[in-house]
């Protein structure tokens, strides 16, 4: 099979990789995030070793050549405008709506709508579209990363799975806690720790007290913080699914800053977003029916 799509990637299998399945193989030999993206690109042919698709099973070889080539078309552009939050020829940053998920076979995806907010790189590795590198929950908004060009997408992906990237979320619950603290708490049978902090507290009709926290995740759990909270006490308003008390305004929770080394020029970087704006708007509201109601 000769490839007729660009070159996103080459490599040859050295001893080291011998005696290795080819998913694993390739993922050291072409420094991609993860054994599962290996999968993926093997099973979508977009992977191909000495000019054929080949079963993830296999047992790699010293000296296979190994091609990672670019999708055959971006996926279906979804007319979105999102705020671009930071932006170099690497990657971007972008805030991500709540509602909408990350990425999937449906047709209101955060990757659909990148294309359409994103252009194309001019770098000498650049994608042929921006990709996310990582995922929020379909409820939660906040910022995401993209990668624009192969070196970012591969360096951010490491970092993220070496847990260097360290991400700051915004939530609101219906219960009064002050100080900051951490939570250990087992996720699904998992090891997860998440630390949190106070920063403000307000009145509410609904809840009686709102208390604004910053929550810092040290693992990557499903449903993280939205479970560490039931754990503290205080589930996040709008959770219906782990007892908030508040309905039909959403979740309150926002991923409002990410800390990181650029993964090209190693630069630490620090990207923030206010939080949204109907996290203010409740605070204001609900704290003017309090004072309403007590005079």
């Amino acid at each position: 099979m000769s490839p007729t799509r660009a070159i996103l990637a080459r490599a040859t299998l050295g001893p080291e990789h011998e005696g290795l399945r080819i998913d694993r193989a390739a993922m050291l030999a072409l420094e991609l995030p993860s054994k599962n993206r290996a999968k993926k690109e093997l099973k979508s042919a977009r992977l191909i070793v000495d000019g054929e698709q080949m079963e993830t099973s296999r047992i790699a070889k010293s000296g296979w050549e190994l091609t990672l080539l670019a999708p055959d078309v971006p996926p279906p552009t979804l007319a979105i405008d999102l705020p671009v939050v930071w932006q170099d020829e690497h990657f971007a940053v972008v805030a991500k709506p709540a509602g909408l998920i990350t990425s999937g076979y449906q047709k209101l995806t955060l990757a659909r709508a990148l294309p359409h907010n994103v252009p194309p790189s001019h770098v000498e590795d650049a994608l042929p579209f921006a990709r996310p590198v990582h995922r929020l929950d379909a409820r939660t908004s906040g910022l995401v990363m993209a990668a624009r060009s192969l070196r970012a997408q591969v360096e951010l992906g490491r970092a993220l799975q070496e847990r260097r990237v360290r991400k700051r979320y915004r939530a609101m619950v219906g219960v009064k806690i002050e100080g900051e603290g951490a939570i250990d708490e087992t996720v699904d049978g998992r090891q997860a720790r998440s630390r949190w902090r106070a920063v403000s507290h307000s009145r509410s009709l609904v809840t009686d007290w709102v208390t604004t926290l910053d929550l810092w995740p040290e693992t990557g759990r499903t449903h993280q913080l939205r479970k560490h909270c039931v754990a503290l006490g205080a589930p996040i308003l709008g959770d219906m699914r782990y007892g908030s008390r508040l309905r039909g305004q959403g979740l309150f929770l926002c991923a409002t800053e990410l800390q990181l080394e650029h993964p090209v020029t190693g630069e630490a970087l620090t990207i923030k977003m206010d939080e949204p704006y109907k996290f203010t708007s409740f605070r204001d509201r609900e704290e003017r029916r309090w004072r309403t109601w007590r005079t």
